[in-house]
């Protein structure tokens, strides 16, 4: 058994520090090395995938302080250049325009000097997206969720943590008013002794997701057709996850998932008859 797949059975065990002395230094939390950054005054922006999302997330962007959007990539040149015209409205520097294709965010980030590369394209580019800013020596940071698969996730992780650089999913219900309020709630003590939580998120997506010409097209009902499970779980899961210290102390020791037969599954299958 090689040095990663001993970490990996030593994560998912939760073996305390005598795995840790063969497996380098962890941090407190015994899940991951410490990743640390220098402060930046100016935070240089690449930004990949600008449609309905991604183009929200510029107009966030291009009101905070020291945030400047360099680059733009997108495989709709009209889309990019609409964006760059929106930043150059905004008084900033026009952004250098990247479209020659699915795969050009790798020329991207090998030819601009960026702090961070942004990511909110659709979810099979997410982990190639990261790792390419990552092994080019820029933070990274995504659209939910980072990856879709086990092998990605760590992936991201051990990439993140060879190369020293922060690896960043953008999870926004962890930070609207409502559940930051709950998390100060829980940090000053108000609720007590945190011993169990319920979560869920409920969100009608079938208007979005089966209209081929929205922003989202067919690529994101795909997912639904071909796995089974919460594609879309940390909505719900991460603001409880902050409360009670998830990988901040505590960690999961496991998950169960239970879904119900769609309405397909039940008109086919064999019930059993009435006496």
């Amino acid at each position: 058994m090689n040095g990663e797949c001993k970490r990996r059975e030593f994560v998912k065990l939760g073996l305390a520090a005598g795995a840790a002395a063969g497996l380098g230094s962890l941090s407190a939390t015994g899940l991951a090395w410490p990743v640390q950054a220098k402060k930046l005054e100016t935070v240089r922006i690449g930004f990949v995938g600008v449609g309905s999302q991604g183009s929200s997330h510029v107009r966030n962007l291009l009101n905070i302080p020291g945030a400047r959007i360099q680059a733009i990539c997108d495989i709709r040149e009209e889309q990019a250049q609409k964006i760059a015209r929106r930043i150059e409205n905004a008084g900033h520097p026009k952004p250098s325009l990247y479209t020659r294709g699915d795969y050009d965010f790798k020329r991207m980030c090998e030819e601009e000097d960026l702090d961070l590369v942004y990511n909110a394209t659709p979810w099979r580019w997410h982990v190639p997206v990261l790792m390419a800013a990552m092994k080019t020596g820029k933070h990274a940071a995504t659209e939910v969720p980072a990856a879709v698969t086990i092998d990605e996730c760590w992936e991201l992780v051990e990439t993140s943590e060879k190369t020293g650089l922060h690896c960043v999913m953008m999870e926004n219900c962890c930070y609207d008013r409502v559940e930051l309020m709950v998390l100060n709630m829980v940090w000053k003590g108000l609720l007590g002794e945190l011993l169990h939580a319920k979560c869920g998120y409920l969100h009608d997506l079938r208007a979005l997701k089966l209209n081929p010409n929205g922003y989202q097209g067919m690529w994101r009902v795909k997912h639904s057709i071909e796995r089974n499970g919460d594609l879309y779980p940390t909505h719900g899961l991460g603001p409880v996850a902050q409360c009670m210290n998830i990988n901040r102390g505590n960690q999961f020791d496991f998950c169960l998932l239970y879904t119900s037969p769609s309405p397909r599954d039940l008109s086919t299958s064999r019930m059993p008859s009435s006496a």
